[in-house]
C-alpha cells in the first residue's frame, strides 16, 4: 500500500470520526432546544442560558437532571478561575440552573419525585441562593402529605434557619391547611428568632387575606424587633391598598394610634387610615403626612371626650377620623398619573 493510499485512507477515516462527532452533537444541541426555550420563557439571561446549553452539550449527558445537580453541587468549578473568581455572572447562572433543575422535574416525572426532589434539596442545602429557589418550588414536585411532614419536621429544628426553610417550603400549603397555618400564626407570635418571624410574615403576606393583615398589625403593635414591625407596617399599607382592610375596620385599628407611644407604630397606623379613607386613585404625600399631623387629630379627640366625660368608643373615633381626613385629602394626596 503506498503512502499517498494510507494517507487518503486516514483522511477518510477522520473525516467519518468528524462526520458522527458532529451529529452527535447536533443531536444533544437539538436535545436542549426545548430547555433553551424553556429559559428564555423563564427571562434566564442570554450568556446564562448559553453557559447551561454548552455545558449539558459539552458533557454529553443523557441525564441533564442529575447532571445539573452534580454540577451545582460541585460548585460550578470551572465557572471560577484560579482565584475562585466567577467568568460570568454569578446569581443568573445559578437562577438558570434551578429553573433547569424544575424544567427537567416538570417534563421527566416519575413514581420517586418526592424522594428524588427532597435528595436533591438536600443535596443543594450549602447553596443558599439555588436551596431558596428550589425549597419555594418544592409544593409542585412534592407529594403534599409528604411534603407536609418535612415542613413540620423543620418547624421543630433547633436552628433558626432550619424553622425559615420550612416556613418558606411549606407557605403554599399553609394557606390552605389549617392545622399548618395555625403553626404558622403561633410561630409568628412566640418564636425566639426575629428573622424566623418575619419570614413567616413575609410568607403570609402574598396570600392577601383580612386574616393576615391583623396578624401584622398585631405584630406592629407587639414585636420587638424593628425589622419585624417596619415588615408589618408595610403588609398593613399592602392591606389597605387592596382593600383588604376597608373603612369597616378603621374602629379596630385606630384606638392603637391614641395609645402607643412609639411614633412609627402612630404613624403607620395613621398611614393606614387614611389609605382606607382615601381614593386609591390618589396617593398620600409622604412627605407631608407625619406624627404632627397626627397628633393634631389625637388632641382633638382627647379634648372632644373631655368635654364629654367620657372617651370615645371605637366606632365614635372611626367617625371622627373620617370627618377630619377627608377636608384634608386633597392638600395630603395626588392624583396618580398613570403614563402612557
Amino acid at each position: 500500500m503506498t503512502a499517498i493510499v494510507m494517507i487518503r485512507q486516514a483522511t477518510f477515516i477522520l473525516g467519518v470520526v468528524a462526520s458522527i462527532c458532529a451529529s452527535v452533537a447536533g443531536q444533544q444541541a437539538t436535545a436542549f432546544d426545548d430547555l433553551e426555550m424553556h429559559l428564555s420563557k423563564k427571562m434566564v439571561g442570554p450568556e446564562a442560558t448559553k453557559v447551561i446549553i454548552t455545558h449539558l452539550v459539552e458533557s454529553g449527558t443523557n441525564t441533564p437532571l442529575e447532571n445539573l445537580v452534580a454540577w451545582a453541587k460541585a460548585g460550578f468549578p470551572d465557572l471560577h478561575d484560579e482565584h475562585g473568581i466567577w467568568k460570568t455572572e454569578g446569581l443568573s447562572l445559578k437562577s438558570g440552573v434551578a429553573t433547569s433543575i424544575c424544567y427537567y422535574f416538570s417534563t421527566s416525572p416519575s413514581p420517586n419525585q418526592s424522594t428524588m426532589y427532597l435528595k436533591t434539596l438536600d443535596d443543594l442545602k450549602s447553596d443558599d441562593y439555588i436551596s431558596y429557589f428550589l425549597t419555594g418550588m418544592a409544593y409542585q414536585f412534592v407529594d403534599p402529605m409528604v411534603l407536609e411532614r418535612r415542613v413540620v419536621s423543620l418547624l421543630g429544628e433547633k436552628d433558626p434557619n432550619l424553622r425559615s426553610q420550612g416556613i418558606h417550603m411549606g407557605n403554599i400549603l399553609a394557606k390552605e391547611n389549617q392545622a399548618l397555618f395555625v403553626r404558622y400564626e403561633q410561630m409568628l407570635k412566640s418564636d425566639d428568632d426575629a428573622h424566623v418571624r418575619t419570614t413567616v410574615l413575609s410568607s403570609m403576606l402574598g396570600w392577601r387575606r383580612k386574616d393576615v393583615a391583623l396578624l401584622a398589625f398585631d405584630r406592629l403593635l407587639s414585636d420587638s424587633n424593628d425589622d419585624a414591625r417596619k415588615l408589618a407596617a408595610r403588609g398593613l399599607e399592602i392591606a389597605a391598598e387592596h382593600r383588604i382592610l376597608t373603612t369597616d375596620d378603621l374602629p379596630t385599628i385606630l384606638p392603637a394610634m391614641l395609645r402607643t407611644n412609639d411614633s412609627f407604630v402612630r404613624v403607620s397606623i395613621g398611614f393606614t387610615a387614611a389609605r382606607l379613607s382615601t381614593a386609591t386613585s390618589r396617593f398620600i404625600r409622604p412627605d407631608m403626612f407625619n406624627d404632627q399631623l397626627l397628633y393634631n387629630f389625637i388632641q382633638m379627640v382627647r379634648e372632644k371626650g373631655t368635654r364629654m366625660h367620657s372617651a370615645l368608643s371605637d366606632v365614635e373615633l372611626a367617625k371622627e377620623w373620617l370627618a377630619w381626613w377627608t377636608p384634608l385629602i386633597p392638600e395630603y394626596t395626588r392624583q396618580i398619573q398613570i403614563i402612557r
